[in-house]
């Protein structure tokens, strides 16, 4: 049976054809060097042993040479080298086909997350993970080319480990926008601003977040559709002063900026934080959502300055100079602004 399974895995036929196993069991010890230097060294001590047992005999009883009995006894102690070739080969292939599943499985979520880092409310933590699990797969593929397998598959695993936490605020971030309740709300409180604003003959502002849009109504009707940019978190819910996220929920315009009372060319203040505000923040408190010693901040304005094409702010809503120049004529205090998840 070893004599069959050292024929079949490295090639040899005749099953006496000594220096064909030989030379087969020679390159295996070199191909496996590099990998699975403990295999290597196993299977030259057998083939060692080989060598010196028909040494041995060939020394002792010379006439066993004729009829090849020296070379039947080689070929058998042989044969125990030969099985650990055939061993040792396929942990190799297993080894090769498991960093090869991991190197793929690595670099197709790593695309993906490159493409997920640049939505808002992926913040510095996520994009370090990923910087993180790109350098962990750089090295992982080095090594796989020096013949280190088995450091390089932990290498590809420590890649997929780092995305598991990204991943993981980006699934919870879409779900927000998928939730029928939260959707639900949205549109309530979108369309009660539109009612206002028709009912009462007066401007009204409601602004999507998701879809990066502000849209402003005169008389119920849509009168604008302007584009804007959001706080660097800003698809979350904001829970905290610091945070970068864009508030959601009803405001009102309190104060209108321009000249020196702004750095951002002119500014709309709205009253964040709000009764409902409070009420969501201190139940963040409860659930230990708030770091220790963050309020809930303050601040929030609709502001030019922006057009720039990403989300850039520390939690307000920005929009180019010139579309800043449209909606401030339009608004006046007391202005209802609605900033929802999305319609």
């Amino acid at each position: 049976m070893l004599q069959a399974a050292a024929s079949v895995a490295c090639a040899v036929a005749p099953p006496l054809d000594v220096s064909g196993l030989r030379a087969a069991v020679t390159r295996a010890i070199v191909e496996l060097q590099p990998t699975h230097p403990n295999d290597a060294a196993e299977i030259q001590s057998a083939l060692t042993r080989a060598e010196a047992t028909s040494a041995a005999e060939a020394a002792v009883a010379p006439w066993r040479r004729h009829g090849g009995q020296v070379e039947a006894s080689w070929h058998h102690a042989a044969a125990l080298a030969a099985d650990r070739v055939v061993a040792a080969r396929r942990r190799l292939q297993e080894t090769r086909e498991r960093y090869r599943s991991l190197e793929a499985e690595a670099a197709s979520r790593l695309a993906a997350a490159g493409q997920m880092i640049e939505t808002p409310g992926m913040g510095r933590s996520d994009a370090r993970g990923l910087a993180v699990a790109a350098s962990r797969l750089d090295n992982a593929r080095r090594l796989a080319a020096a013949g280190d397998l088995e450091g390089a598959i932990i290498g590809a695993r420590g890649a997929i480990a780092h995305l598991a936490a990204p991943e993981a605020r980006w699934k919870a971030l879409l779900e927000r926008f998928e939730d029928p309740k939260l959707l639900r709300r949205w549109h309530q409180e979108a369309t009660a601003t539109v009612h206002e604003s028709r009912d009462n003959g007066i401007t009204s502002v409601v602004v999507d977040k998701l879809r990066r849009q502000l849209m402003l109504y005169r008389r119920g009707r849509l009168v604008l559709n302007i584009p804007v940019e959001l706080g660097t978190n800003g698809l979350r819910p904001k829970l905290h002063s610091g945070d970068h996220a864009t508030p959601e929920g009803r405001y009102r315009v309190v104060v209108k900026k321009e000249g020196h009372q702004t750095r951002y060319y002119k500014a709309l203040l709205l009253d964040y934080p709000n009764d409902d505000d409070r009420r969501r923040f201190a139940a963040a408190v409860r659930s230990g959502l708030v770091p220790r010693g963050a309020g809930i901040g303050g601040l929030i304005e609709i502001h030019g300055r922006g057009g720039e094409g990403r989300d850039w702010t520390e939690g307000c809503v920005a929009l180019s100079d010139e579309d800043m120049d449209l909606l401030y004529d339009r608004v006046n205090l007391g202005t209802p602004v609605t900033i929802v998840g999305t319609l």
